[in-house]
């Protein structure tokens, strides 16, 4: 007995050739489908910013987006690359990308004309002329021009600086700039970057302690030239706070060094006698200006001292100070110190 079903193939009959050509087609497209819409969908990856330099190749572009998660398939950016023909229009730079771009928008933005920047580190505590120096040999700047231009005051005052020159406001950081910036536009970053870090947060607070601008950057030098460890730099700032408040001198090695015209070195007595309006041996109050360029901790410490009637303080040689309220537990501090750091040296002595 035939059933219904076989009755029913009968009717209908075997599916002819054009029939099952056009199902075997639709189903490798709808895999290839799915196959192109997963290599092409976004990997997720946090942002971040590949530099693609001159001269790479496909392929090569290709693996590097590849291992940076950027895309799923090298191979699929590839394809499409050549494809499409947009891998003869691919630019050197840096090029952002994020997780939510897929390989079509990555494929995008490598068409997109990118400046191709350099990085350079500029560390706390640098004279101007050595980070001068840092900008000549990492940017290929000219060297006489960044000196001239940071010593014109009328410059200073173009770029918001209210001082005759730049010392103390070429701010540490580290940044990316442009291969084709000249020596403007670079001091510009930096400065700028100065401006963004004393805000008008910090200018209420040198309000109120009486202070200009000038004179926090000042005593934030000062302050970034004897603290080694962070936590001292409120206590090390609250030092020199009341030192102003009894008409003491300062009394800081770091203008010392700055004065001198050999230094920083070792110091002696006599360069405690240099005459210089930056030697705070000799002159009281602040000096004309900053002595280096102070990083963002020791600007905020120059404007929230710490609460303490500390007068003194003296390097244990550890990178840590012992600070005193009188001249008499400073003098006994010294002694102390110093005992401590020979009997230091001569048991390293023994060892070698």
């Amino acid at each position: 007995m035939i059933n219904k079903t076989t009755k029913i193939w009968k009717k209908i009959g075997r599916p002819s050739l054009a029939t099952t050509i056009a199902v075997t087609v639709l189903a490798i497209g709808l895999t290839a489908s799915l196959w192109v819409i997963t290599l092409n969908g976004p990997t997720g990856t946090r942002p971040k910013t590949v530099r693609i330099e001159p001269g790479m190749s496909v392929a090569s572009i290709s693996r590097r987006l590849g291992r940076e998660r950027i895309i799923q398939s090298p191979r699929f950016l590839r394809a499409l690359a050549i494809v499409t023909g947009a891998s003869r229009s691919f630019t050197a730079g840096d090029h952002p990308f994020d997780g939510s771009m897929t390989t079509w928008e990555v494929l995008r933005e490598l068409r997109v004309p990118r400046d191709v920047t350099q990085s350079v580190t500029i560390p706390e505590g640098l004279r101007r002329e050595r980070v001068i120096e840092i900008l000549v040999s990492s940017l290929d700047l000219d060297r006489e021009e960044l000196d001239r231009m940071t010593t014109d005051s009328a410059f200073c005052r173009k770029v918001g600086v209210n001082a005759d020159n730049l010392e103390g406001y070429l701010f540490p950081e580290t940044y990316r700039v442009s291969v084709s910036a000249g020596e403007e536009q670079v001091l510009r970053v930096l400065i700028d970057h100065f401006h963004k870090i004393v805000d008008d947060d910090l200018k209420r607070s040198a309000a109120l302690l009486d202070m200009t601008v000038h004179e926090v950057v000042t005593m934030a030098s000062i302050i970034e030239g004897e603290a080694v460890i962070d936590s001292e730099r409120d206590t090390i700032s609250a030092v020199y706070h009341n030192r102003l408040k009894r008409r003491m001198r300062l009394q800081a090695d770091p203008t010392v060094q700055y004065a001198i015209p050999d230094g920083p070195r070792r110091l002696f007595y006599k360069d405690y006698q240099f005459d210089s309006p930056y030697n705070t041996y000799r002159h009281s109050g602040l000096p004309p200006g900053p002595i280096l360029s102070p990083g963002a901790a020791s600007l905020r410490a120059a404007v929230n001292p710490a609460r303490s009637d500390y007068l003194y303080f003296v390097a244990k040689g550890d990178g840590s100070h012992v600070f005193t309220k009188t001249a008499r537990e400073h003098e006994a501090a010294k002694r102390q110190t110093k005992s401590a750091r020979r009997q230091t040296w001569r048991q390293s002595s023994k060892r070698r």
